[in-house]
């Protein structure tokens, strides 16, 4: 087992249920056919579908309550060029962990209290609803076509969440792991390789784990004394960011290699305040993550071993939970 290396505590997106998969619902009965008749019927052109606006300069997505009514939250679009901030006005009440699909065309998402996920279209438009029982904490296959998340679908105890991957349309449910005494949450697919990263307390706290696509070789990453509730896998599947305690809400974002080695641990953070949510950047240069070392919780961006911090939101709003996206 590898040295003890300290981790943290931040998140507590530990929410998932126990009801069981909604069944489908019945298509409806087909047409009756028409009666044959000798006029020749001619040919419909059948429309060519609009395509799904995809952003052309690098673009965060994050939760914010910076519309007319500050007690709620809702998506919105940082254009990382100009600074421009776009609603993306889902009409859901808090919508939660946004991720861009891989080819940058919709956001998958989760939403507080009924605890299912959606997706939307870049541009605002296309809300559609991928899981009719609790999921939470989601994120896209590299080519977009599955969804991996965590749930307790399966009647598993409460704050007991086992990781799924389903279809990006909502079928063919599969569980990739079914502990029912440990809490296995936050899954986060490496779009650079087949492997999943994850968190679980099967330890006795909770560590980083990986495992293969299919739930196979599952192996631990980290082995410390702390609990780590949030962490995220660099595109290349290479390296993971996580958060370590610094007593009371005070924390900083660290980095590890998948391989564990503590000497490959880099600190990445270093300030008496709560830094939190690290996300990377496509082509893994970058991290993006939210913290309130400017008095509000605001975006911030990092090189990926820590340097030139960059301030991207600046404002009285609560500004959490970044995605990134670039073409």
């Amino acid at each position: 087992m590898k040295k003890s290396i300290v981790v943290m505590i931040a998140l507590g997106l530990l929410l998932a249920a126990c009801s069981k998969t909604a069944a489908p619902t019945e298509a409806p009965p087909p047409t009756e056919p028409p009666s044959p008749t000798n006029t020749p019927v001619p040919p419909t052109d059948t429309p060519e579908p609009t395509p799904t606006p995809v952003p052309s300069v690098p673009k965060v997505v994050f939760v914010s309550n910076r519309g007319d009514d500050p007690d709620q939250t809702d998506l919105y679009v940082l254009d990382v060029d100009s600074g421009e901030i776009t609603s993306l006005n889902t009409g859901l009440e808090s919508p939660i962990l946004p991720q861009w699909s891989p080819d940058g065309s919709k956001i998958l998402f989760a939403v507080r209290n009924i605890w299912n996920l959606y997706t939307i279209d870049a541009d605002g438009s296309n809300l559609t609803q991928i899981t009719d029982f609790r999921s939470n904490n989601a994120d896209w296959s590299p080519d977009g076509s599955k969804i991996v998340f965590q749930s307790d679908a399966q009647n598993e105890p409460v704050d007991t969440p086992d990781i799924y991957v389903v279809d990006a349309d909502g079928e063919n449910l599969v569980e990739l792991i079914d502990l029912p005494e440990f809490a296995d949450f936050n899954p986060r697919w490496a779009s650079g390789s087949d492997q999943i990263m994850f968190l679980s307390n099967r330890t006795g706290h909770f560590e980083v784990f990986l495992m293969n696509a299919d739930g196979s070789e599952v192996t631990q990453v980290t082995d410390g004394s702390s609990s780590i509730t949030n962490a995220s896998i660099s595109p290349d599947g290479e390296r993971i960011a996580f958060v370590y305690p610094q007593g009371g809400r005070n924390t900083d974002l660290y980095s590890i290699a998948k391989s564990g080695a503590v000497d490959s641990v880099i600190r990445l953070t270093k300030d008496a305040t709560y830094d939190d949510g690290p996300t990377w950047s496509p082509d893994g240069q970058h991290i993006i993550f939210y913290s309130d070392r400017g008095g509000e919780m605001d975006l911030w961006m990092i090189d990926a071993d820590g340097s030139n911090p960059v301030q991207l939101t600046d404002d009285e709003y609560y500004d959490a939970y970044p995605d990134y996206w670039a073409p």
